[in-house]
Parts: structure tokens; C-alpha cells; sequence
């Protein structure tokens, strides 16, 4: 009987609840890419050992396919924290466990349940007055961890993102097209910290 229970209970603390469904599925909406996306963007990085100019490059997104880039010289992009990077976290197979309310703010942990992905947990935050995701804390299993903060303007999607990591594999967080760069300075710890900021001149979602 006492198994059984302990059964019942972890089941049950696998199911949202009602609020957390109906939150999950508003952000679906809100968050929603059809088809795919064009872009015009720019990428600042500040990585230490790496000199890189601002680049404004046109991006050019189809779902199920790797993105079209234009832009001189050697382009770094973001693994995570694109816009794409929502629909992932908020498929309907990760569990939400709320953490904490404040003001206009909610914090919630989402675990992905799919054993297969990239990712472990994202403590997300919440504003419920405008229903959007602010900040990002996203832990992956062999990337490193993720501390994403976007920026909005009157749109759905976020003007602007600035992605921090800290990870040993310097080559997982950063798509890099072109040569790879491998001055990237590694801390005490061994990790390479660095950030990412991206800002959207252009947004077009299809």
C-alpha cells in the first residue's frame, strides 16, 4: 500500500497544474513559430581572447532546417537563447514545478523529460501582467549552463537577448561559421565564461 501511494504521488507530481497548463499553453501561443523566421540582427561578443567586431548579419530560418546567414567575416552565433529557443522549452512533455511569486513575477523550474535532449532544467521568469519569459536559466547536459536575459519592445518576441555561459567546451555554445577560434581564455576553474548580446533590427515570423 505504502509503494502504491508513493506511486499515485509521483505521478502526480509529474502533472501540471491546471494554472501551470494554461500558462504553458498561452506562452505556446505567444511564442509560436509556423514556418520559420527572417531576421535582421546584430551580435556583439565578449568572450575573453576574442576580438570580434559587431556584426549585423540577415538570417533566414525554415523549420526542420539549418538557418541561411549573410554577413562578412566570421560570424558567431548563439546556440541557445534564439528566438527558436522558446518552442523547446515549452513542449508539452516538460514538467513545470513552481518556485516562487513576487509582484508581477513568477518562477517557475522546467524539467525535460525527454531523455534525448540537450537540455536538463530552465528556471524560467515569468511576467503574468504581459506574459513573456524574462530571464533564462538553463542547465544542458553536456553544453555547460546558460543565463539568458531578454530585452521587449512592443512585440511578442524579445528586442534583445544577452546570453552569459559557462562551459568547458568553449566549441558547444558557440555556432561558429567560418574557422573556429581557439584563443577563448579559460578561468581558474577551467571553464570559459563569456557573453552574447543580440539585438533584432528586423523580425519577420512566418
Amino acid at each position: 500500500m505504502k509503494y502504491l501511494l508513493l506511486l499515485i504521488l509521483g505521478l502526480y507530481m509529474r502533472i501540471p497544474a491546471p494554472a501551470q497548463q494554461d500558462l504553458a499553453e498561452q506562452l505556446r501561443d505567444r511564442y509560436a513559430i509556423k514556418n520559420g523566421f527572417e531576421a535582421t540582427i546584430t551580435i556583439r561578443i565578449e568572450v575573453p581572447g576574442i576580438t570580434a567586431p559587431l556584426k549585423t548579419i540577415e538570417v533566414n530560418y525554415k523549420k526542420g532546417k539549418s538557418p541561411k546567414i549573410k554577413g562578412a567575416g566570421l560570424i558567431l552565433l548563439p546556440k541557445k537563447g534564439f528566438v527558436d529557443q522558446f518552442s523547446e522549452l515549452l513542449t508539452p512533455r516538460v514538467q513545470w514545478i513552481h518556485l516562487e511569486t513576487g509582484g508581477d513575477f513568477q518562477s517557475f523550474k522546467l524539467v525535460e523529460l525527454d531523455p534525448s535532449s540537450d537540455w536538463i532544467t530552465a528556471d524560467i521568469k515569468v511576467n503574468m501582467k504581459e506574459l513573456r519569459i524574462e530571464d533564462v536559466d538553463l542547465a544542458t547536459r553536456e553544453s555547460g549552463s546558460f543565463q539568458i536575459h531578454h530585452v521587449y519592445g512592443s512585440g511578442k518576441y524579445p528586442d534583445r537577448s544577452e546570453i552569459s555561459f559557462d562551459t568547458d567546451k568553449f566549441s558547444i555554445p558557440l555556432k561558429i561559421l567560418g574557422k573556429s577560434d581557439s584563443s577563448a581564455k579559460k578561468s581558474s576553474t577551467g571553464k570559459v565564461k563569456g557573453k552574447i548580446i543580440v539585438e533584432f533590427i528586423r523580425l519577420n515570423v512566418f
